[in-house]
């Protein structure tokens, strides 16, 4: 019962450190970008509106896929360990 309640909590961990990390990834990916648009296309761009801006844009879509990829990253991951401890 015990190695199965591990089994269970680790890999919510394991999510849960996918889906921060693909959250993460978005935020920086929509500062790195507006603020690359704004320089490129506007002539005077506020840097701390469009950063802000940004983080915001690049969060709310990291977090739209993050939960469904995290799954499939769990998924790739568990059918790795299950072919390195059963052989292929």
């Amino acid at each position: 019962m015990l190695r199965i309640l591990g089994q269970i909590i680790r890999w919510l961990l394991t999510w849960l450190y996918f889906v921060l990390i693909i959250c993460f990834v978005g935020a920086l990916l929509g500062v790195l970008t507006h603020l690359l648009f704004g320089l490129c296309f506007m002539e005077a761009p506020d840097y701390g509106y469009q950063a802000a801006f940004g983080f915001s844009n690049g969060l709310r879509y990291g977090g739209v896929w993050a939960g469904g990829f995290a799954i499939v990253l769990c998924v790739m991951r568990a059918r790795k360990e299950y072919l390195q401890r059963h052989g292929e």
